[in-house]
């Protein structure tokens, strides 16, 4: 038999309950245990003064604020989806609503989204500064009265995302102005009036065919959280059922089996975690039952966050993402699916604003410095420690938000990153959209100066390659990525590119990349430097400031540094050094690298192999041994192929080894694969 939910989700996915108007005598209701986690005017009051214990995070909080207060719009605040590097000056009676001073429609979306707005009305709960409370009335009587629901305002201000976030940062201010009054009844009311124009708006607009999207997912944390804070509406229980069952459905279509967001951006997974997360908090402070569905996966998103955030608690940059600290959303996830009883950490600002009032124990049980992680839908690959971090790309696209980044790889160590992403720059194609996706703005290779995906537009694509071949296995700290794709298939002689990567518990790695074909082609790899100071050597190149080296194990090879711009968040640009290693080959053929701190191998060289007594090409098996400073060595083995004579025992320097990929050390033979 089925459950009621079930029976009345199944219901409203066929049809939409009609709207009420609202009773405009019903305020919210005072029992709605809201964000900041305050029923009283004493619980806010200690909220208050839970928040001057970050008196850094304050102070930067009131400059924010004053900023805008002052007419200067800076969108600078951590978590911002699309950040700004420079001021825009605008009294209120000066805003053009529809238009985005810096040709960026992006920056009129942040406008709307109001999250500024929250800053302010924690400001003057901080302060009691009347400014601030004069600000808001200004502002939002201003924006009520020229952002009107019509053709025109939904595309700027009344898009569905935005309306979803809006609502959110709109329940933050009135859940402050239940207990300290920012508004006059009559703004308040008002307001009122509006969230239930939001809310008929956002459930409307509630769509299977929109499943996939990260704005359903943010549009109904914005729904769900009207239906609680105003139960008596007429609607109000539609859109509570109604919120529950696209939720699970939107989840079922765009969260892998994996725990990542299909999008492959870790910002937009992050996103559509923090809304999951604050959908739960408030069904939990509510008893509110929410299904066992929408719980696990919060969790699985929550442990994909976990195996993805680098050592420092950074975001790495990755598709369409922004370096940011994860650190407070790791605590806000820890506190909601997986609480603990053991008070051991303090929450950061953005976790204290997240949880609200009251003592929440953490462990930072999510920040983990150790893992070793196959997404194996995503397609991603990563092993981390305290000393390093590798990421290895072999996955689809994704959403729009993806790069053109197959076999990429980034690299970290001892806290510096040493390859890097390309970031996101800008969603305008005018401003370099395309560029920044493309494989040359990445670590991986182009082949005939190519792209191996075809794209339309900034968001859609009419040719995506196919990613093969994945693998990661470990063996004593030992790690092994592999992965290809079939995006030169196409070419009039197609070519499949492989690429193996091993990374080795002292700090270095081994690339190599294979070319298989049958006529001529330019093979062009790229490495972006987190480095302005790079030397070419004999054997490759020196990043002098980072005290890393990049040997290149292939005498064709031929390398040049250029100059070049990467984007650690949206509408910044940062100058790096990237390397660029070029050959022309005639047929199936092999490069290797190897990137590594310098000084700490001696020499690299490349032996013989013999199969039958027959000595074997590169292309098909290398054997490359490692000499290091205190006179140790390494060596190891790797199949490309199968060769001819069939799978034998190869002899290397008068011993014989048995397996695709080996490494051999103090006399220990390790077979990965």
């Amino acid at each position: 038999m089925k459950s009621s939910f079930l029976k009345q989700k199944e219901s409203l996915l066929m049809n939409y309950v009609s709207f009420n108007h609202q009773s405009w005598s019903k305020a919210m209701n005072k029992n709605y245990v809201v964000f900041f986690n305050c029923t009283t005017k004493e619980e806010l009051n200690s909220f208050k003064e839970e928040l001057l214990e970050y008196p850094n995070d304050c102070q930067k909080l009131l400059m924010r604020s004053r900023r805008f207060v002052s007419g200067e719009y800076l969108f600078d605040n951590e978590w911002d989806m699309e950040r700004t590097h420079e001021s825009i000056h605008w009294q209120l009676a000066e805003i053009q609503w529809g238009d985005s001073p810096n040709n960026d429609p992006e920056w009129n979306y942040m406008l709307n989204r109001h999250r500024f707005l929250v800053d302010i009305g924690l400001a003057y709960l901080l302060t009691e500064e009347e400014i601030y409370k004069r600000y808001l009335a200004d502002f939002l009587q201003a924006f009520i009265e020229h952002n009107p629901l019509n053709e025109q305002t939904k595309g700027y201000s009344w898009r569905t995302i935005d309306v979803g976030l809006r609502v959110v940062h709109w329940l933050k201010l009135l859940e402050i102005h239940r207990h300290f009054p920012l508004f006059t009844p009559e703004l308040a009311q008002r307001m009122e009036e509006e969230i239930s124009h939001h809310g008929k708006y956002l459930y409307d607009h509630l769509s299977i065919e929109r499943g996939q999207s990260n704005w359903q997912v943010l549009e109904i944390a914005g729904l769900y959280s009207i239906s609680l804070a105003y139960p008596e509406w007429a609607s109000a229980s539609d859109w509570r059922v109604a919120s529950l069952a696209y939720l699970e459905e939107s989840l079922a279509l765009q969260v892998e089996e994996d725990g990542m967001q299909r999008e492959q951006s870790f910002m937009y997974h992050n996103e559509v975690l923090l809304s999951l997360l604050q959908i739960i908090q408030l069904a939990q402070r509510n008893q509110q039952e929410i299904p066992e569905l929408i719980l696990n996966y919060a969790k699985k998103m929550t442990q994909a966050a976990a195996s993805f955030v680098k050592p420092d608690g950074k975001q790495p940059v990755y598709g369409d993402s922004d370096l940011e600290d994860m650190t407070g959303l790791l605590q806000y996830a820890e506190g909601i699916v997986s609480p603990s009883s053991f008070a051991k950490k303090r929450p950061t600002f953005f976790a204290k604003q997240s949880f609200g009032y009251g003592e929440f124990p953490l462990e930072n049980k999510f920040l983990s410095v150790f893992s070793v992680h196959h997404f194996q839908q995503a397609g991603l690959m990563i092993a981390k420690t305290p000393e390093d971090y590798t990421l290895f790309k072999c996955g689809p696209l994704g959403g729009g938000h993806g790069h053109d980044d197959l076999l990429h790889v980034s690299y970290t160590h001892r806290g510096k990153d040493i390859l890097i992403d390309s970031g996101r720059y800008s969603y305008e194609v005018s401003k370099g959209r395309l560029d920044y996706k493309a494989p040359y703005a990445h670590n991986t290779i182009v082949v005939d100066d190519q792209n191996f995906n075809h794209h339309t537009d900034a968001w859609n694509s009419e040719k995506v390659a196919s990613p093969i071949n994945q693998k990661l296995l470990s063996h004593s700290g030992i790690h092994f990525f592999e992965g290809g794709h079939l995006g030169y298939f196409d070419l009039s002689d197609p070519v499949y590119l492989n690429r193996k990567l091993i990374h080795f518990p002292e700090g270095f790695c081994l690339i190599s990349d294979s070319y298989f074909c049958h006529g001529a082609h330019n093979i062009c790899t790229y490495f972006h430097f987190n480095s302005n100071d790079v030397q070419l050597t004999q054997r490759g190149l020196i990043l002098e400031d980072l005290d890393f080296e990049l040997i290149s194990l292939d005498e064709r090879m031929k390398a040049t540094i250029e100059d070049t711009v990467v984007s650690p968040t949206y509408n910044e640009t940062k100058s790096i050094c990237c390397g660029i290693l070029k050959k022309e080959i005639q047929r199936t053929d092999t490069s290797s690298y190897v990137l590594a701190p310098q000084g700490l191998i001696q020499n690299v060289e490349q032996l013989p192999v013999y199969a039958e007594d027959q000595k074997q090409s590169s292309n098909v098996v290398e054997a490359i041994k490692f000499t290091f400073e205190e006179r140790t060595q390494q060596l190891v083995i790797l199949q490309h192929q199968e060769p001819n004579v069939g799978r034998r025992a190869y002899r290397i320097e008068g011993k014989y080894y048995y397996g695709r990929i080996m490494v051999v050390k103090d006399n220990k033979r390790m077979v990965l694969y």
